[in-house]
């Protein structure tokens, strides 16, 4: 894309005021992501998508409770995120899983060696120590696990799954919004000042 000062923010969490955006929402996460893949493919880069924090974040901030996503479509002080595929959210999960795995198993194998255990000694302190690594990364990503599918019951029950696309031209607007048609988001629209 050759426009780059659409992808600049304000601030984290919020757009440039003359910032031009489609908007949609979808019914199902499958939806989303086949949008998202779509325009990817029509040269959108995922900085230039953005999802709402969790509702309770946003609901935080905008001082009320939420009884529709579709309150939130045009609202500039919903707070955001990058958006996150659910491939990603897993691979944080299986992270979440290995990394105390091996960290653990690691430390027993250095600390039975350290200690001068026989082979034996230290197969089983490394094993023991592997399957603390296990059990305390399963309750990890148990609850990363818990809380994405919290958060998706929460979004379906306002509505469905709010997209933003930042666009920097005319062109852009088109495409983005043509990519989101093709995959059943609903209200999709533009809205952001020329």
């Amino acid at each position: 894309m050759n426009e780059v000062k659409h992808w600049d923010w304000e601030t984290p969490e919020r757009p440039h005021e003359n910032l031009r955006e489609a908007v949609a929402v979808f019914t199902t996460m499958e939806d989303m992501q086949q949008a998202v893949d779509d325009l990817e493919c029509h040269g959108f880069a995922t900085a230039a998508m953005s999802r709402p924090k969790h509702p309770e974040i946003v609901e935080t901030a905008i001082g009320h409770a939420v009884k529709s996503v579709r309150e939130l479509e045009d609202d500039p002080e919903v707070p955001r995120e990058a958006y996150t595929d659910p491939d990603s959210q897993m691979s944080g999960m299986m992270i979440s899983l290995l990394v105390p795995t091996y960290v653990l198993l690691l430390a027993g194998m250095v600390i039975s060696v350290s200690y001068g255990f026989q082979i034996m000694q230290i197969a089983a302190m490394t094993l023991a120590m592997g399957l603390i690594g296990i059990g305390l990364g399963g309750m990890v990503a148990a609850r990363l696990y818990r809380s994405i599918q919290n958060r998706r019951h929460h979004e379906e029950k306002l509505g469905g799954y709010l997209l933003w696309v930042r666009t920097g031209s005319r062109a852009q607007e088109l495409s983005a919004m043509s990519s989101l048609k093709q995959h059943n988001a609903l209200d999709v629209h533009m809205h952001g000042a020329y």
